[in-house]
């Protein structure tokens, strides 16, 4: 068999099966830390998928984030006869309806102003679930009941085990990886890069720029509504902070830190942000400022972020590379 598929499918074989042991081998508390890791890998992803191959900067990604979040809330406690899957289903459309909503009024800019705009329904949305206190609770945040699974060969899963939440993450987030990365290799995904390269290039060449957009963030809102219902379920509790500008600068620093010029960038610039995270909170208070000048540091001397360093060493990174932008 060719070395050049042999290497990627038995790294994705280890990887899948160390996935599947970290419930059985690690404490609680790692756990938890790997199921958030999981959905904000998926959050990071969808970041990137309008950020690193649309060449657009969304500063209010953490809006479709939140609408995922708190749709996931409201029918966990209104509707406590649906089902988890479905539930999170409608979570990840209520992205993906966002993000063309909010597509209809932001891609027709560019630049900051697109970025700016983005921020300015980030800010509604927050908004909303600030001072709509009948709804959502405002800043005290609202608890979420969460139901139990029943699958036809395992039975009823009882969500208050870590363990059952895990797997349900694990799997859900994968579907959501494979998704977007099927999406890529579709005619469409390779104008979303086009367009990103040369928009009036690409124009020329007969691609519609405004519809491209707009399908970009549908997409990208599908995932990023999904990894909010992930949340929600996961912290069985949901509040303003999903939604705001907070939220949106971690996911940006998490695909930074990772490198924006590969598919596989985010998931490990989540990964590294939040186990770096962990270790430095139980250190000192001021984690952040540590934080930064690692961000500082990554931008200045790892343009392509931390993955770049799988490279040296004549190390050959096994994963789908989006190309450098212009």
């Amino acid at each position: 068999m060719n070395l050049h598929r042999t290497y990627p499918i038995a790294g994705g074989i280890l990887v899948a099966i160390f996935l599947l042991v970290i419930p059985q081998t690690l404490p609680i508390l790692l756990i938890h830390l790997s199921t958030e890791i999981l959905y904000f890998a998926l959050f990071a992803v969808s970041f990137n998928l309008v950020f690193g191959y649309g060449g657009l900067l969304p500063f209010g990604h953490a809006a479709l984030f939140g609408i995922g979040a708190y749709t996931a809330g409201l029918l966990f406690n209104h509707l406590p006869q649906l089902s988890i899957l479905p539930i999170l289903l409608i979570a990840a459309l209520s992205g993906l309806v966002a993000g063309f909503l909010i597509g209809l009024f932001c891609v027709r800019l560019s630049g900051p102003y697109f970025s700016l705009a983005s921020l300015a329904f980030q800010m509604f949305f927050f908004a909303v679930a600030l001072k709509w206190r009948s709804v959502t609770h405002g800043s005290d945040g609202m608890g979420i009941t969460r139901p139990g699974l029943y699958l036809p060969l395992l039975g009823s899963l009882p969500m208050g085990e870590v363990q059952n939440l895990y797997y349900i993450t694990l799997v859900l987030v994968a579907l959501g990886i494979f998704t977007c990365y099927f999406f890529l290799k579709t005619p469409l995904g390779n104008s979303v890069v086009c367009m990103r390269e040369n928009e009036i290039r690409a124009s020329f060449l007969g691609y519609d720029i405004f519809l491209t957009k707009i399908t970009v963030l549908a997409v990208s809102g599908m995932l990023a509504g999904l990894a909010g219902g992930l949340f929600a379920l996961f912290q069985g509790f949901v509040s303003t902070t999903c939604i705001d500008v907070n939220m949106s600068l971690i996911v940006l620093l998490m695909v930074v830190i990772g490198g924006t010029d590969y598919f596989l960038g985010p998931v490990i610039g989540a990964a590294f942000y939040l186990i770096f995270q962990d270790w430095l909170s139980g250190m000192t208070r001021h984690w952040w400022l540590f934080m930064g000048i690692f961000f500082v540091f990554v931008v200045l001397y790892l343009e392509g972020g931390i993955i770049e360093l799988f490279k040296f060493g004549k190390i050959r990174l096994w994963i789908s590379k989006s190309g450098n932008k212009t």
